[in-house]
């Protein structure tokens, strides 16, 4: 009798799709979702379509934030013991604190640096939600451990980040970009990815290419290349890999929606992302909402991934309070 292969929930080649499609929409707007100073936070050279394309990946983002917020919450809820209240309590309270501490830290570093150190903070929250969507335990898993088993993803994402920060000036240098490009490329394709991308279920390979593929051309271009085009390039990585994390995300939490909760069905997940998208495009374009624009303002983005970041890393300590043993006798 023939094995029924399992199919992995996070459905990568439909995700993948689901990428290009969403970059592509959002980039050909016939209008601007933002007006062009809020990219000044951003870029001085950001195209209008550049910016609507960010300022889409920010909006969903929120839709994100919400559904990984609201699912953090629901799985506190449901663990009925003696520290249930003092948990949940403890959850708010660290999103208050984590909230303070990055506005701090934002506001006494800046702007740049903060989205540097967001940018190698994120590495190791991509690692670990790529092995969720694979269907990995990594709850206990040491952070080494972690990073050699997700290796192709850790050095592709490395060396895509050396060649956007242009260490050791390896742009100038065609013939090294390109041999340790082809390389890590070839390497990817001998150790195991080749049997993965063949399987139809591997994430980690797709965008350990996706990354080797982007340095090849950010490195390239960079040598001749205007701001407007390199800015370009640069936003574009950022809506394949957000869009691609964003769907795969979705993909998971409705396959495992054993409870039939509605918020996670393929209809009210698309609304909820048109609905902040909608929200997004108000504030931007109102000044009497102005004031919400540093929570949804695309200036802010990269704030509330950082909140995101910290708080889904200290959610399962929380989560894993467990109430003391009453004392015999």
């Amino acid at each position: 009798m023939a094995e029924t292969a399992t199919r992995s929930p996070a459905q990568p080649a439909v995700v993948l799709g689901l990428t290009f499609l969403a970059i592509g929409l959002t980039f050909a707007l016939p209008f601007a979702l933002v007006p062009p100073t809020h990219g000044k936070g951003l870029s001085d050279q950001l195209s209008a379509e550049v910016l609507n394309v960010y300022a889409c990946v920010a909006w969903a983002g929120w839709a994100h934030f919400v559904f990984a917020f609201r699912g953090q919450s629901s799985a506190l809820t449901r663990i009925q013991d003696e520290v249930k209240s003092g948990r949940i309590l403890a959850y708010i309270g660290s999103l208050i604190l984590i909230i303070a501490a990055m506005l701090a830290a934002r506001s006494a570093i800046g702007v740049a640096l903060f989205g540097a150190i967001v940018w190698v903070y994120f590495i190791d929250h991509f690692i670990k939600a790529e092995q969720a969507f694979e269907g990995k335990y990594i709850a206990n898993e040491p952070i080494f451990a972690r990073w050699v088993t997700s290796y192709q993803a850790l050095v592709s994402f490395t060396w895509l980040s050396i060649v956007l920060l242009n260490v050791w000036d390896v742009n100038s240098r065609p013939w090294v970009l390109w041999g340790v490009s082809s390389f890590l490329g070839l390497m990817v394709l001998i150790m195991g990815g080749w049997k993965n991308l063949l399987s139809g279920d591997a994430r980690s390979p797709l965008l350990a290419l996706f990354f080797i593929a982007e340095a090849m051309v950010w490195g390239t271009v960079s040598r001749y290349g205007g701001q407007i085009f390199l800015t370009g390039v640069y936003v574009l990585h950022i809506a394949g890999g957000s869009y691609f994390h964003y769907f795969g995300s979705y993909f998971v939490a409705n396959a495992r929606n054993k409870s039939k909760d509605i918020f996670l069905t393929p209809l009210l997940i698309l609304l909820v992302n048109i609905a902040f998208i909608a929200l997004g495009y108000l504030i931007a374009h109102r000044q009497e909402f102005g004031w919400l624009t540093p929570i949804f303002g695309i200036q802010w983005f990269t704030l509330w991934v950082a909140v995101h970041l910290v708080s889904s890393d200290v959610f399962p300590y929380i989560k894993s309070w467990k109430s003391k043993p009453k004392a015999v006798g």
